[in-house]
């Protein structure tokens, strides 16, 4: 097991009950068993079975699981360092302990993770460093974004397509705090272990 970060994590109790695999329907369970085998989970974990009691949106949301994240020019293991800082610079403790989980599993080292979690100017590598502060820009004020800030990303290296991959995991991550937050979503034990 990896050294996991500490922060303080609050108790919560959950405005929505996770649905369970044996409540749930055929094809809200089919999403389920996707997802956790296509993440290397063990199981489900409470974000998508908070989003089972609607099929439609747990199908969409696994959906840009899939193509925005999983996916695409960026390594995932960028995308999940970009998931982990906006989530907590939004104080989303269910997403930042579970990208960080992500994280570990996918074999970032704990120094990168703490530069995400303490201070993202500590990153060394500076293509990194560009990306995660480009998405957490974009995650705090969208508007305030401009060429010149695409412009950095490109003489970093990014091409457009994972520029444009940068901005969707931006808006996936928040989109994601919003469920968790709005809920009130319990941590799952899991992300200790993974």
């Amino acid at each position: 097991m990896s050294q996991s970060l500490s922060f303080p994590v609050p108790q919560v109790i959950a405005h929505v009950p996770v649905l369970l695999p044996e409540q749930a329907p055929k094809d809200v369970n089919a999403v389920y068993e996707e997802f956790y085998r296509r993440m290397s989970f063990p199981s489900p974990p409470n974000f998508i079975m908070t989003q089972g009691h609607s099929s439609t949106v747990v199908r969409g949301t696994w959906e840009v699981v899939k193509n925005v994240l999983v996916t695409g020019d960026l390594p995932r293991w960028q995308k999940e360092m970009m998931f982990v800082a906006i989530s907590k610079d939004r104080n989303c403790h269910y997403f930042t302990a579970a990208h960080i989980a992500c994280c570990r599993m996918l074999g970032v080292k704990t120094d990168l993770i703490d530069c995400l979690v303490r201070n993202v100017d500590d990153l060394s590598n500076p293509k990194l460093r560009a990306m995660i502060k480009f998405s957490l820009k974009c995650s705090r004020n969208p508007q305030t974004v401009t060429k010149d800030d695409h412009d950095s990303l490109r003489q970093e290296g990014l091409t457009q397509s994972e520029i444009i991959e940068v901005i969707a995991m931006s808006a996936f991550a928040v989109y994601a705090n919003i469920i968790a937050d709005a809920t009130a979503m319990e941590p799952d034990q899991m992300f200790d272990t993974v």
